[in-house]
């Protein structure tokens, strides 16, 4: 009976131990989650106040210096697709290569060599 004890007290331990995990688990999902929330709503009160902005109206100093900031990236983007556009406008349509083609190149490469592993 004595060995029977030891393990029925081991496997009521183990059962004790899983339930601490799966809470511990349970509340940092429920953090995780509750910061990724406030990380939406902050990114929504800036498109509020940038929306603002855009639109000429007054917003705080310390928020106009963001909005100039977000200002000045978007010009930055726009800049620089222009230029990929325009890059790619200038560049010549190419062959297109299939995957099949890169094989069989491999393959003749590999049959001309005589000694391919030395």
């Amino acid at each position: 009976m004595d060995l029977f004890d030891k393990v029925n007290e081991i496997a009521k331990s183990a059962v004790s131990k899983t339930g601490e995990v799966l809470e511990e688990t349970r509340l940092k999902t429920q953090i995780v989650n509750d910061e990724k929330s406030i990380r939406e709503l902050q990114a929504k009160i800036g498109a509020f106040y940038y929306k603002k902005f855009a639109a000429g109206e007054a917003v705080e100093e310390e928020v106009a210096e963001f909005c100039t900031a977000i200002s000045v990236h978007l010009a930055n983007i726009d800049e620089k697709k222009a230029a990929l556009n325009a890059g790619k406008r200038n560049v010549p349509e190419k062959e297109e290569i299939r995957s099949d083609d890169i094989i069989e190149m491999e393959v003749e490469t590999c049959e001309e060599d005589e000694e391919p592993f030395v």
